[in-house]
C-alpha cells in the first residue's frame, strides 16, 4: 500500500484504538509505505458544519484548513479510518469531519437526481472497535456502524471500503494486544 491516509478519532493516547494506530503504522514503516496520520482529537478538529459551509442554503464556502484535507484525501490511494463505535456510530469529531470534509462537488455530485461518487478509484479500510461483542454489534444492531461506513459513507463517495470490527474491547490486555496485531497485519498483508 502506498500513499495511505490514516484518519484516527480516539481521545485517548493508549488503548484498543491506539493499539491499531501503532500496529499500522509499524506495518506500513515495515512495507516503506508513504503515509500520515490526521489525529482528529490531537489538532483539536472542530466537527461543527458552519452556516457558511452548508450548501443547502446556497452557501459552500471550504475552510483552508478543509481544502488541505481534501487536498489530501484526492492524493491518497487507499484512506484507513481507525475508531470506536459510541451509541451504535461514529465519534462526533468524525462525523463531523465528513459533514465538512466530503462536501458536494468534491466527493459527490447528483447527476439527474441521482448521486455519483466522485473519489471513484480509491480503497479504504475501518477497523472499529466496541465494548460489545462483534455479534452483538452485528445482529442486534443490523451491522448498523459497518454499513454506515462502508456504504451510507464511502460507497457514497464512490470509494470501495472493508471494515473490520474488533469486538469486546474493554479492557486492553497482552491477549487483546495480540489478537489486534495479528488482525492489523492479515487486514494490511
Amino acid at each position: 500500500m502506498t500513499n495511505t491516509l490514516i484518519i484516527y478519532a480516539h481521545p485517548e493516547t493508549k488503548g484498543h484504538c491506539s493499539a491499531i494506530l501503532e500496529e499500522v503504522t509499524a506495518n506500513l514503516k515495515q512495507k516503506s509505505a508513504d503515509f500520515e496520520v490526521i489525529d482528529l482529537y490531537k489538532i483539536k478538529y472542530d466537527p461543527i458544519l458552519h452556516e457558511e459551509e452548508l450548501y443547502t442554503s446556497e452557501n459552500h464556502n471550504v475552510s483552508k484548513e478543509n481544502k488541505i484535507f481534501q487536498e489530501k484525501i484526492s492524493a491518497a490511494e487507499h484512506l484507513i479510518f481507525i475508531y470506536p463505535v459510541w451509541w451504535a456510530d461514529m465519534p462526533a469529531i468524525l462525523k463531523g469531519f465528513f459533514d465538512r470534509i466530503l462536501t458536494s462537488g468534491f466527493a459527490y455530485k447528483y447527476v439527474n437526481g441521482m448521486p455519483k461518487g466522485l473519489l471513484n478509484g480509491k480503497t479504504a479500510t475501518a477497523f472499529i472497535t466496541s465494548g460489545a461483542p462483534a455479534f452483538v454489534i452485528k445482529f442486534f444492531l443490523g451491522n448498523r456502524p459497518a454499513k454506515i461506513i462502508r456504504q451510507d459513507i464511502m460507497k457514497f463517495c464512490g470509494i470501495k471500503a472493508k471494515v473490520v470490527q474488533i469486538g469486546r474491547c474493554t479492557k486492553l490486555d497482552d491477549k487483546k494486544a495480540a489478537e489486534i496485531r495479528n488482525i492489523v497485519r492479515k487486514i494490511l498483508d
